[in-house]
């Protein structure tokens, strides 16, 4: 019923803007009108960035120009066509791209250059009327039309396409995209009899409209019966789509196209409605990785623009703010050093997207929407005031999958005035609930990248997702130190077996066997929740030096895993140049025989087991069960994915405490170490391997295996987790910083860590106590006690109360403090005892008793 009504909606609202529609009928009106002319041009002249861009343009157009001026024959023919199947006196059908591959990239990027010409010289031929751009732009399109028209589009409704048979996808963005654009910009000169040079007769021909139309309405059809929904991928059709819609002259046929990305979905495209659905609120994302959720909120927001021109009452802008308002979200899940978490296909770098932040400041002034002007302005004000950006600066013609739109800059985008820009520092804590992500940052007060930590938990399913488990990256000496493996090529075995699937991951394997199922090419898994936080996303800490997550997650694909998972993963900064993470990952299964491994990749150059009586054997088989099962690309995995490690060294089974030495020698030009300090239990087998190359590595690691830890747990790992503290550390005689780490237990369970440290000359023991929400555990060596889930006690050698934080809990003693709940609600607190009159932050039902001594 709800569904119907939007239809109902979006109907009445359609049948009120035909009005509008029907003015638009002289070209151009796509990216322009005649109307717009004379703004540009005053703009071209007046605005010192228009004018450089402009120079630029024309310079690099003309010489395009030249080319083709010198001989249209030669400067045509370096468009790919089929020669072998020219009929005679016929232009040949453009050559079909099956795959792709280096032989053919010189090819596919000629066609794509040559597209761009067109559009530029279309461009040029709008501004200053020279009827030598538009007989440029004219063959070009002649050339594409006549090649197109006489191969057959596929059939194949999942990814067919026509030039590229087996990936309209690609084909809906290089090639649909552009078309037409060019026949936007010169249909008024075809129109005033102007012929197109024809490369099989030799001569000038006159331009087949009737060819060009329905080459424009195959392509939207391609683009509404093609492909499939839920995904970035209805989006990335989409410039194709609208653009080819109206191209079509036809006036109802181009309201029958336009309905399908303004109002309602086809069976394999999502209309506008049906993307904007997913920006519940300010701030949210697309559901997907990185590069492709900001490229839905991009895509989208230059087609809000452009759906706007053609017709104002649409006001798009208004009605989905949201999608371009999130256009600078990924910034605030960024490291110390600039790169962001990385999760599925997501890639480690990330350029703020200074041209899609135009796009978005031009809608908001396009349909005054002040919450894009104010923010966009001034993000964008700021760019160009530091350098950061310059919107003069022509950028290059695109060899990738994208749609040519750099002419827009200087269409669309006027002077921007000054607006107020904030800085904002980033969270200390952050969530993408889509990809279960949970993330903690510690800066320090000196915001030295170098010293800073930062961590995630995660785990979700998503369009470009893995199944990864409940995953965890580590920050420290000013990179991803524990990393997550990325991504390469697509369809590669080490990316469908090894990338994509639980083994690369930093997650824990239950019984050999955890994998996706399901949902998208087969990884569906279920995602990570939050249990407890603190500080919660986004808002105020308690304490300037600590925070925490514990989130839980069910392996429960296949058949053979079947676990129930915890995961609790704090910062603890002791200074402003050391602090360490504490990871206490929890996991069950329901199933006999169980166990369970404990996976970390860390960049560096070598592993080291400091514990002397630890020795390690050469064990070729204890990973390669699975690597030569069926694989089925984007549907079955040779699972968990671990046959890929080399150098396997495993040791009988140890129960004794373990340090982990990860040697890193070249990073930022000093040596420097990641330290494992790992509680020990029995029935534990450790391992140290050499896993596939860290994708985006820094230098010199992304051309180096990784080396990897695995600990395995027979039986369960709940009552004694896998419980870890890692400490990044330039020092390489632990003058300073972890000293040695002890297990808290009770009663043979494990209640927390025992973490001794030398901070700036000086000793101090933090007890760190993770346990269940409703336990207690009663140290009586040391006189405290604690009734909740997370705390850290920090005293000094003289057993002297320094601080104490509370990240979820109830009652704390120690000798004669007792911080309490006023209520039967939990509190959060941190109380600074360094101080000659104590200091605290804690929520309201906080209670502090304390002696007078």
């Amino acid at each position: 019923m709800i569904r119907r009504f939007n239809i109902l909606i979006y109907s009445i609202c359609f049948v009120m803007s035909i009005g509008m529609y029907a003015q638009k009928m002289q070209r151009p009106f796509i990216w322009v009108d005649q109307h717009d002319k004379a703004e540009i041009l005053h703009k071209i002249k007046s605005q010192a960035w228009a004018t450089t861009f402009y120079k630029s343009f024309k310079e690099r157009t003309d010489h395009d120009l030249a080319q083709y001026s010198e001989s249209p024959e030669q400067f045509l023919k370096k468009i790919p066509f089929d020669w072998d199947k020219q009929r005679k006196g016929q232009t040949p059908p453009l050559k079909q791209f099956v795959r792709f591959n280096d032989q053919n990239a010189e090819e596919r990027f000629a066609l794509k250059k040559t597209l761009q010409i067109g559009v530029d010289c279309g461009v040029l031929y709008f501004l200053t009327e020279d009827e030598k751009y538009a007989q440029c732009a004219l063959d070009i399109l002649h050339a594409f039309v006549e090649g197109i028209s006489q191969l057959k589009p596929s059939d194949n409704t999942g990814n067919g396409g026509w030039v590229y048979p087996n990936d309209h996808l690609r084909e809906a963005r290089v090639i649909g995209a552009q078309m037409p654009i060019i026949y936007d910009f010169v249909a008024s000169y075809i129109d005033i009899g102007k012929k197109a040079y024809d490369l099989g007769k030799k001569t000038k021909v006159n331009f087949s409209k009737e060819k060009a139309q329905e080459l424009f309405k195959t392509y939207a059809r391609l683009a509404i019966e093609h492909g499939h929904r839920g995904s970035n991928w209805p989006v990335l059709e989409s410039f194709s789509l609208v653009g080819n819609a109206l191209a079509v002259d036809d006036l109802e046929e181009r309201k029958k196209l336009l309905n399908f990305y303004l109002y309602e979905s086809s069976d394999k495209q999502d209309a506008l409605p049906d993307v904007a659905i997913k920006y519940k609120k300010d701030g949210d994302v697309f559901p997907e990785t990185s590069q492709y959720s900001n490229g839905v909120a991009n895509y989208t927001t230059r087609l809000m623009i452009l759906l706007n021109k053609y017709d104002a009452g649409l006001r798009l802008g208004s009605r989905y703010y949201k999608i371009p308002f999130s256009l600078d979200r990924w910034k605030s899940v960024r490291y110390p050093n600039g790169e962001i978490i990385r999760f599925g296909d997501g890639k480690r770098t990330f350029k703020t997207p200074y041209s899609a932040y135009e796009m978005a400041y031009a809608l908001g002034v396009q349909d005054s929407v002040s919450k894009l002007t104010e923010k966009f302005g001034a993000l964008l004000n700021e760019a160009i005031s530091t350098g950061s950006y310059d919107p003069s600066h022509l950028g290059k013609r695109t060899t990738s999958a994208q749609p040519y739109w750099e002419p827009t800059r200087l269409l669309w985008l006027n002077s921007i005035p000054k607006y107020a820009y904030e800085h904002v520092e980033l969270p200390r804590t952050d969530e993408f609930t889509h990809a279960g992500v949970f993330l903690q940052r510690n800066l320090g007060t000196a915001k030295n990248p170098k010293h800073a930590l930062m961590c995630f938990v995660g785990g979700g399913h998503m369009v470009h997702g893995h199944a990864s488990g409940m995953d965890m990256e580590l920050y420290g000496l000013g990179e991803v130190l524990g990393v997550d493996n990325g991504r390469g090529s697509y369809r590669k075995d080490i990316h469908e077996n090894y990338s994509r699937i639980f083994a690369a991951h930093n997650t824990v394997i239950v019984n050999g066997a955890s994998q996706g199922e399901g949902g998208w090419v087969n990884l569906g898994m279920n995602s990570t929740k939050l249990l407890a936080m603190e500080p919660h996303p986004m808002q105020e800490a308690r304490s300037p030096w600590h925070s925490f997550t514990t989130t839980r997650f069910t392996d429960d694909r296949g058949e053979k895993a079947e676990a129930t998972q915890e995961r609790t993963m704090a910062i603890v900064k002791t200074s402003e140049t050391t602090g360490y993470y504490l990871d206490v990952f929890r996991s069950k299964s329901s199933l006999p025989n169980e166990f369970h491994d404990y996976l970390y990749h860390n960049i560096g150059d070598q592993l080291v087991f400091l514990n002397k009586d630890l020795k390690l054997k050469v064990d070729k088989e204890r990973y390669q069960a699975n690597t030569n099962i069926e694989w089925k690309q984007n549907r079955s995995y040779r699972n968990p994915g671990w046959h890929f490690f080399k150098n396997v060294q495993t040791s009988e089974p140890y129960k004794k405490d373990v340090k982990v030495q990860f040697k890193i020698k070249g990073i930022k030009k000093k040596e420097g170490s990641m330290n494992l300090f790992i509680v020990g239990n029995d029935d534990r087998e450790y391992t140290k391997v050499m896993a596939p190359k860290t994708y985006e590595a820094p230098k010199p690691y992304g051309n180096k295996l990784t080396p990897t830890l695995v600990i395995r747990q027979q039986g369960e790992a709940w009552s004694n987790p896998f419980a870890v503290v890692y400490e990044p550390t330039f020092e390489k005689d632990a003058a300073a910083g972890v000293q040695s780490v002890k297990e808290l237990e009770q009663d043979g369970v494990f209640k927390g860590f025992k973490v001794s440290s030398r901070i700036n000359g000086k000793d101090i023991t933090q007890f760190c106590v993770i346990q269940n929400d409703d336990e207690q555990y009663v140290n009586k060596e040391y006189g405290f006690s604690f009734q909740g889930h997370f705390a850290i006690i920090t005293i000094d050698t003289a057993n002297k109360l320094q601080d104490v934080y509370i990240g979820e809990g109830y009652l704390l003693t120690y000798k004669k403090l007792k911080v309490m709940a006023s209520d039967s609600k939990s509190i959060k607190a941190f109380i600074d005892f360094s101080l000659p009159k104590y200091k605290m932050n804690a929520t309201q039902n906080t209670k502090v008793d304390i002696d007078s001594e």
